[in-house]
């Protein structure tokens, strides 16, 4: 990433990100709007793949549904 301040931009969206004051899909939306306005940014041939790991690397988590065995251990300790 060769523009200092989308880096710096990015590293205070992130903190916020992390405290939750920040949704990631609106840390997004500000990079790509900083990019769209930035000469530097622009002209950086790599800057696509980098904004692409940020965007993996703040993806919220996958929820994993409980399956069938949990609900059936619950129904089995409020028989008993």
């Amino acid at each position: 990433m060769q523009c200092q301040r989308l880096r710096s931009l990015a590293r205070e969206w992130f903190l916020k990100v992390r405290e939750d004051a920040l949704a990631p899909a609106r840390m997004m939306e500000f990079i790509h709007r900083h990019i769209r306005q930035c000469e530097t940014c622009q002209r950086d041939p790599d800057l696509p793949q980098e904004v692409e790991k940020i965007r993996e690397f703040i993806r919220a988590p996958e929820v994993i549904p409980q399956g069938e065995s949990s609900s059936e251990e619950w129904e089995e300790e409020a028989l008993a």
